[in-house]
């Protein structure tokens, strides 16, 4: 009874480490209770399979890629990342768990006169050891995984996702063929001290690919932020031209202005008012733009930035809406006046794409102690059906990703929140930025 119970035990314990080591390299989708049931089923799945494979079989092999299939689906409805993120994960939670297990039980059948069957069916001090030791062995290395995965966040592409996924699937291969060799053939030292040297190199092998695919992902992120600074060069390049072809405008505009009123004038002098009504009408829609400076916030910049997409939404004929009640000053103005060019560019973009209804709408306000920031434009029918994850559809993908990534950049930057959704024919950027209560 004992000896049953401390099975259950283990397996018990080995699902909830599993599931809470998965759950935390991810990371929730959201905050609502559902995450909670979430976690439970995937570890009752577990647990349930466990005990079922144990009855079955006394080792899974193959079989046994149904452990990793009820992380992915777990991953798939409730965690964050990619799907191949969450493959890979999946795979490297159930190859530490079976490169483990079979190391453990390798070595201590070499170091002893048991055979390794004996140490999976048998009840005794053996099975115990081999229990402890994998169980320790799993938890001890999942923390350090977490450890690395907090001070290093993967940024690798799908090429690279691959080539891990690669990795751990021949290491599982390997190590299924050597525990099934293990079983079904004779014992002898000569066996046993290979079969120890093949998984001490399995494990460094692993190791070794963990660690290189870490330095590939600090390169990648430093290739990203340079990226990320060209961009914003850019940006404040684009922005600086945009300003100057307003101030000249204007500039043209008041030149002209007393020859547009001395004609005005002289057409009321002899009493031509219908021709200086029609004269003045014209002269409003053609000549007087809307790129005036828009005194908006207490921020030069950011009113500059909003009058200059303004007037791009003008000579593009879409009405544009704004309500400004928010103090943009607590944001610093470079992160808040590229953070909102970028959002313009994107819903600008969108709105040249449809007839009629060209619309965009602007808010900016405070909740609690963060600055909000929520922009919308009028659409025919809806992007996130047919483009959930709102991939670039552009031929220039490199640039426009950097450019949705400098969005997400400046949102974790201020511990911020963004959020995409779409409500009676409007698509919705929602942002969240925390107030930084020393500007």
């Amino acid at each position: 009874m004992i000896w049953t119970v401390i099975e259950y035990a283990a397996t018990l314990i080995q699902c909830f480490v599993s599931t809470e080591f998965v759950t935390r390299y991810l990371g929730f989708k959201n905050v609502s209770n559902k995450k909670y049931i979430g976690f439970t089923t995937a570890f009752v799945a577990q647990v349930m399979a466990t005990l079922i494979m144990n009855k079955i079989t006394i080792f899974e092999g193959v079989a046994g890629l149904i452990y990793p299939g009820i992380v992915i689906i777990y991953g798939i409805f409730f965690l964050n990342g990619s799907i191949f993120e969450k493959i890979v994960i999946a795979c490297i939670d159930n190859g530490l768990k079976m490169i483990l297990s079979i190391s453990v039980l390798t070595l201590i059948s070499y170091l002893s006169p048991f055979e390794v069957t004996h140490l999976i069916m048998q009840q005794g001090i053996e099975r115990f050891t081999v229990l402890v030791m994998t169980q320790s062995s799993y938890f001890f290395l999942t923390r350090m995984l977490l450890r690395l995965q907090r001070n290093n966040k993967f940024a690798l592409s799908i090429t690279e996702w691959i080539a891990i996924l690669s990795v751990f699937i021949t290491s599982f291969a390997a190590g299924v063929l050597v525990f099934e060799i293990l079983i079904t053939s004779p014992r002898t030292g000569q066996n046993g001290l290979f079969a120890v040297l093949i998984m001490l190199c399995l494990i460094l092998i692993n190791t070794l690919c963990y660690y290189i695919f870490v330095n590939m992902s600090a390169k990648n992120k430093e290739r990203l932020h340079y990226s990320l600074m060209e961009l914003r060069l850019n940006e404040q390049e684009k922005n600086l031209i945009e300003m100057k072809q307003s101030y000249e405008e204007i500039r043209k505009i008041r030149h002209d202005m007393k020859n547009y009123v001395e004609c005005a004038a002289t057409l009321l002098h002899n009493g031509k008012g219908s021709e200086a009504k029609t004269y003045l009408s014209t002269l409003l829609d053609n000549k007087i733009t809307f790129g005036s400076q828009l005194i908006l916030t207490k921020s030069d910049a950011i009113n500059a930035v909003i009058s200059s997409k303004a007037t791009l939404c003008q000579k593009s004929n879409i009405a544009f809406s704004y309500e400004i009640t928010g103090s943009v000053e607590s944001i610093p103005e470079l992160d808040l006046s590229i953070l909102l060019a970028n959002l313009f560019d994107n819903a600008i973009e969108a709105s040249n794409q449809i007839k009629d209804n060209r619309e965009i709408n602007l808010k900016i306000y405070n909740e609690r102690n963060y600055l909000v920031i929520l922009i919308s434009n009028y659409i025919t029918e809806s992007v996130l059906d047919k483009n959930p994850h709102l991939h670039t559809t552009k031929k220039n993908k490199l640039q426009h990703g950097v450019g949705s990534l400098s969005i997400k950049d400046i949102v974790n930057k201020h511990d911020g929140m963004i959020s995409f959704y779409e409500k009676e024919q409007y698509f919705y950027a929602d942002v969240w930025l925390k107030i930084n209560p020393q500007l």
